[in-house]
């Protein structure tokens, strides 16, 4: 069985050009299965951190870390990520991660589905059908003329383990634990009964699902559907299935942006798109109208590049208006500043508040406009100890500003605050935090460099 701390790495980006976050097993040079997790850049302080990490502390970051990537919210079809298949296999099946723990947790709580079969006795064990009972014994009359029945019928379930469904969920059961069973300190259970027979498992759930109407066990036979399917697509040509499997994110700055945006966004994406994004306008000389446009991407007619600024973060409190633009850069780790984001971001986001400013619905807030970028860092690294540790919920840090040398400063949108956030504390709660934005707000106004 893997040792977790043997299989996981948290610097998959600042050590190589592979972005990849997740899990992937798949075959080494000599042909033989590894297992491997990439955590996000501030997760650990580094992979001497995680190694030292306790099991079952180690085993919490894990499950985090795929409730993150499980999360629809998060993902963004427009970027260029991809979640639940291979980097390098665009039509790699998806693995339905979330389905697959979900049976091991299932079964860890009830063990295997079985089918029920009910039948009546005599005895006053199990539970009593007095219907029945007062149907088809006669009972004894006292002195003081009660009845009395002696002849109780109870009703008796007796359970069936031999049925398809017991042995299809112990053949998803057994491939849940030799691919996932790691996670839980787990062997394998006991090799199935069955060999994998697509039609047969399909028809079986099915027929089982059209006679079920307890919640618990329909969300089960939905996730052996899931498994199924997700092995179907694994089926080699020898009729065995592939146990190489991947889940993940090749890009994790849309999961980033994401998290970043439900936690201090407080504009919503419709009030984003018609007042706070900047359009390219096409006149036509010849009628003087403006249009709107998208450009075609070179080489693919199917697909348009944005003609459209997209700002990514909107926050508006009393203290202005902060224009956010989330980063997924290494600096945080490395304190290099050729990991600083570049001239390009810098001019998007003068060129955001700008356009904010002179718009007429953001005239109350004109004179108090702010821009950040908000990048990852591990608030627990030796590098970054200071007043932050043991600050509340979410941990974050103002470490300078930058300016554009075409702007005079004097406005407070010309200096872009670079903000770190610590990565762990944002996977753990991305919710709307109120709390947090006010944090983040005095550390954007606060003009000197500080944590908290």
């Amino acid at each position: 069985m893997y040792k977790l701390n043997e299989i996981c790495t948290c610097e998959a980006k600042a050590n190589s050009k592979d972005e990849f976050v997740g899990i992937r097993c798949e075959k080494n040079a000599e042909g033989k299965l590894e297992t491997h997790i990439f955590f996000p850049l501030g997760y650990f302080a580094d992979d001497k951190t995680l190694s030292e990490t306790p099991e079952e502390e180690l085993r919490e970051c894990i499950a985090n870390l795929f409730s993150v990537l499980s999360d629809e919210s998060l993902q963004d079809p427009h970027q260029d990520s991809r979640f639940s298949s291979a980097p390098a296999e665009p039509e790699e099946a998806q693995f339905p991660m979330t389905a697959y723990l979900n049976v091991i947790r299932h079964y860890l709580d009830f063990g295997y589905m079985t089918e029920k079969e009910f039948f009546h006795k005599k005895g006053a064990h199990g539970k009593v059908n007095w219907n029945r009972t007062i149907k088809e014994t006669n009972p004894i009359v006292t002195d003081e003329n009660n009845l009395v029945y002696l002849d109780l019928i109870s009703r008796k379930i007796n359970y069936n383990e031999d049925t398809l469904i017991t042995l299809v969920h112990k053949f998803c059961v057994h491939d849940a634990f030799c691919r996932l069973g790691f996670l839980f300190g787990i062997e394998p259970t006991e090799k199935p009964l069955l060999d994998f027979d697509y039609d047969l498992f399909c028809s079986v759930i099915h027929s089982k699902l059209a006679k079920t109407f307890n919640d618990r066990d329909l969300r089960l036979l939905s996730d052996l559907a899931r498994i199924i399917e997700f092995l179907a697509q694994k089926q080699t040509h020898d009729g065995e299935t592939a146990k190489d499997f991947y889940f993940g994110i090749n890009k994790f700055a849309s999961v980033w942006e994401a998290m970043v945006n439900k936690i201090f966004g407080t504009v919503s994406l419709e009030d984003k798109r018609n007042y706070y994004n900047p359009h390219c306008m096409w006149i036509d000389e010849t009628t003087n109208k403006p249009e709107k446009y998208e450009e075609d991407a070179e080489g693919d007619p199917n697909e348009k590049k944005r003609s459209t600024l997209r700002p990514d973060t909107i926050m508006i409190n009393e203290s202005g208006v902060f224009i956010l633009d989330s980063k997924y850069y290494k600096f945080g780790h490395t304190q290099n500043k050729q990991h600083l984001p570049g001239a390009d971001s810098v001019c998007k986001q003068m060129a955001y508040a700008e356009y904010i400013i002179n718009k007429k619905e953001a005239e109350p807030f004109s004179d108090d406009t702010y821009n950040a970028f908000i990048m990852p860092y591990c608030a627990k690294a030796n590098r970054w100890k200071g007043p932050d540790e043991g600050a509340e919920m979410h941990h974050m840090r103002r470490v300078g500003h930058i300016l554009g040398d075409w702007k005079n400063g004097q406005q407070n949108y010309h200096k872009i605050v670079c903000i770190l956030l610590d990565t762990q504390s944002v996977m753990r709660n991305y919710s709307a935090s109120i709390r947090a934005q006010k944090k983040l707000a005095n550390l954007i106004t606060s003009g000197t460099a500080k944590a908290c």
